[in-house]
């Protein structure tokens, strides 16, 4: 099996208004048929790779969706259909994602038994008003709790996620929230540029003129805001939209974006293995009555060359600031061998630009290169 292992639960209690991610709300009858259905995917995916089906995966990523709305039960019933099938016993580092309105001290229990190592709660902001106004179903105070009890409960390794250029955040409001975060404790603070997803309540509002999104400088300000407060604070900005206490950099994202495979199991979940990569369609319907029928759930798929596969593999890391050396990707993938200089001449040309800086053999993108890190890596294909 492939290194990481990514769990998609996609039950919520309710839909946040920027979110653009797959989820249905939860009720018992849908949570109930859900505990077994991963394990079912994954046994396909074991019979259609064998060779690798007693290999141990390193990192292990639940999310949502909100996990914790499966139950106690449901949790443990699920982890242990999966390491039935596959040993998790050498997980390295094993996350789950928790909205602060589902933890409670058992669930973090049941988690901490199972072997989970690591929590990422949705926080968002610190601010009431701007909760309510995204439509979280939370208070500060609420968040305040979750991370403090997950903390108690053992969980050394426990990180929040923020959005940075919310509507109506005042740059004091803004602040506010970075120092909270950075008073808890923390190992790990995502903060994710607002963006309007199609359907969204946010970009039905936006378009109305019912709500004033901030603008593409505003944005900015707002990350550059973040980088600031966090590094004072001791965090180092590993990924783009991701920052960490040295040795607490999340180990599944970093995988997953130094292109080694993945397998998701799970609707709208995503896999690579292999020169093969595929997603699960958006639909939980579909996916139960697949795996009843012992189908493959409905899914988009596609086999790149070994080119494609290599360029995807190597220029996503320019996400990562550690970045990128043509030479040793060739080495690990013989089809960049004629790309390595062409790489290196275009990395320079941008250097000239001030959007990427050399490290030793190693190129990484400057604070200007990260705010257009989509448009160089299209330059590199």
């Amino acid at each position: 099996m492939p290194d990481h292992l990514y769990v998609h639960v996609p039950f919520c209690d309710g839909k946040c208004h920027y979110c653009g991610f797959y989820s249905v709300m939860a009720e018992p009858r849908l949570t109930s048929l859900y505990y077994d259905l991963p394990a079912c995917e994954l046994t396909q995916a074991v019979t259609a790779h064998p060779k690798t089906a007693h290999e141990a995966v390193r990192t292990v990523y639940m999310g949502g969706g909100t996990p914790a709305l499966l139950g106690c039960d449901g949790l443990r019933r699920l982890a242990e259909n999966i390491s039935a099938i596959l040993p998790l016993d050498k997980v390295e580092e094993w996350t789950v994602e928790l909205n602060p309105a589902s933890v409670t001290s058992e669930i973090l229990k049941t988690l901490l038994a199972l072997g989970v190592n690591r929590i990422s709660i949705g926080v968002q902001s610190f601010d009431d008003a701007t909760l309510a106004r995204i439509g979280r179903r939370h208070s500060a105070e609420a968040a305040l709790r979750a991370i403090h009890l997950a903390q108690d409960t053992g969980f050394e390794n426990t990180g929040v996620d923020l959005i940075a250029g919310l509507p109506g955040v005042t740059t004091e409001e803004w602040q506010s929230t970075l120092q909270q975060a950075t008073s808890l404790n923390l190992t790990h603070l995502s903060v994710y540029a607002l963006s309007l997803e199609p359907g969204t309540v946010l970009s039905r509002q936006a378009a109305a003129g019912n709500l004033k999104i901030p603008n593409d400088e505003a944005q900015l300000a707002a990350l550059a805001q973040a980088e600031a407060a966090l590094a004072q604070a001791g965090f180092v900005r590993y990924e783009i939209s991701n920052y960490a206490l040295p040795g607490f950099e999340c180990r599944h994202n970093l995988g997953v974006w130094r292109g080694n495979d993945f397998l998701g199991l799970g609707p709208a979940a995503a896999s690579r293995i292999g020169h093969r990569r595929w997603t699960n369609e958006e639909d939980l319907a579909d996916y139960i009555e697949a795996l009843a029928e012992e189908r493959e759930p409905p899914r988009t798929a596609e086999t790149l060359d070994a080119t494609d596969d290599a360029m995807e593999r190597t220029v996503f890391a320019l996400r990562l600031n550690e970045g990128i050396d043509p030479f040793a990707a060739a080495q690990r993938f013989p089809s960049l061998r004629d790309r390595a200089e062409i790489w290196e001449e275009r990395l320079e040309r941008l250097a000239r630009q001030g959007i990427t800086e050399r490290g030793g053999r190693r190129w990484r993108l400057t604070a200007r290169g990260r705010e257009v890190c989509d448009a160089v890596i299209r330059e590199l294909f």
